[in-house]
């Protein structure tokens, strides 16, 4: 009678499923042990569990260094640190992720209140998980400048002076620190008078501004565009920063002059010893004041009429203006004169000379019994006539 042999195969099946619980459970710790990591987008006051371990962003302490502090413990106490973390650099706690502990790496910053921050650990220590901060969102301790650069008008002519005026206004929740002001390259149009380069004061508090003025005379004319001016700053944290003005169009003209017009008008024939009177008039057809204008005249010939008052001073004429005066004359002989006006000034480009002319004509002495002989031939024809008509008559 042969032996049952149930009993072998159910200690082999037994002795498989052993083996295959083993291996299953090695397998299991070796991928515990495996590293991997996450990334998380962390705002001020965010946290990330993970196990026993606790990680909080704190501040941005510097986005031009690239400095984030955050603080990391651990639940019981064993690790508590606050550390500054540099961008793209590893940190390990614990031993770091190859050790069964963590390493923080900050990936990006975006601003003043927010970065990238990447956690690598062993899969042992379960899943991490992100909470957003209770705390109230504090203002944003942030400068922002507003620039502007300004031409007194943006129309002028060459030799015209005028004012530049640069002003700086704080308008964000910060102050502004190591404030410069970068008005460069100076404008080949321009001489650079007095002001130049402006000065703004090199800190600014939140809702204040400043200004600087500056003076320039245009020497070539044109139209020209005012590149925009840069004005650097940084915050308390050192963060660098900038900002600068609109570009503009002003356009300079050529050098503005005055240019005056002499009228001499009189008021008819004069009768010899007669008086009558010459009006004059000077006025500016210019884009310039006419200074210092000295008024001189001559009469030709110089015997015979006599001229009282050609001579006139006048301290200024504007552009569009007119000036008004007379002169007396008397005929002293029969004839015609001419007057000669000259009318020296300064027109805005040194001296200039202008001329003008009127005549006078006197005129011959009458007498009452020149018109007496004119009677006597009437008389004869009328008295030929009378006799003619009685012959007729008879």
């Amino acid at each position: 009678m042969q032996r049952p042999i149930y009993l072998p195969c159910l200690v082999y099946l037994l002795f498989s499923i052993l083996l295959m619980q083993a291996a299953h459970a090695k397998e299991a710790t070796d991928n515990s042990d495996e590293v991997t990591f996450k990334d998380y987008t962390l705002n001020i006051g965010d946290r990330i569990d993970l196990g026993d371990y606790q990680m909080e962003l704190i501040e941005i302490q510097s986005v031009r260094d690239g400095l984030v502090v955050m603080r990391t413990s651990k639940v019981g106490g064993s690790l508590d640190e606050q550390r500054a973390l540099l961008l793209d650099s590893p940190n390990n706690f614990d031993g770091g992720a190859e050790n069964k502990g963590i390493t923080i790496t900050v990936a990006d910053i975006f601003d003043e209140q927010s970065a990238k921050v990447r956690i690598e650990y062993s899969q042992s220590l379960g899943s991490p998980r992100k909470h957003a901060s209770e705390r109230p969102a504090l203002a944003l301790d942030k400068p922002e400048l507003f620039v502007q650069k300004s031409f007194e008008r943006n129309q002028m002519s060459v030799g015209d002076a005028v004012k530049v005026t640069i002003t700086v206004k704080n308008t964000g929740t910060g102050q502004a620190l190591a404030i410069k002001a970068e008005d460069i390259p100076p404008l080949p149009e321009f001489t650079y008078v007095a002001g130049y380069p402006p000065k703004i004061k090199e800190t600014i508090d939140p809702g204040q501004s400043d200004s600087a003025v500056y003076v320039m005379n245009a020497v070539k004319e044109g139209s020209i565009r005012v590149p925009a001016m840069m004005v650097s700053y940084t915050d308390v944290k050192k963060n660098a920063k900038s900002n600068s003005s609109e570009p503009f169009n002003i356009l300079i003209s050529p050098k503005s002059k005055a240019d005056l017009a002499i009228k001499l008008a009189s008021s008819g024939p004069l009768a010899l010893d007669g008086e009558s009177m010459l009006n004059i008039s000077i006025s500016n057809l210019g884009t310039a004041s006419a200074s210092r204008i000295e008024v001189d005249g001559t009469v030709v010939p110089s015997e015979g009429l006599q001229v009282t008052g050609l001579e006139k001073s006048f301290f200024e004429i504007m552009p569009g203006a007119e000036v008004n005066y007379s002169a007396s004359l008397r005929g002293q002989k029969a004839g015609n004169y001419i007057i000669h006006l000259k009318v020296n000034y300064d027109g805005g480009d040194g001296s200039v000379i202008r001329e003008g002319t009127g005549e006078v004509v006197v005129l011959e002495r009458e007498y009452k019994y020149q018109y007496l002989l004119l009677i006597i031939p009437i008389a004869i024809i009328i008295a030929w006539m009378y006799r003619r008509y009685r012959e007729y008559k008879y």
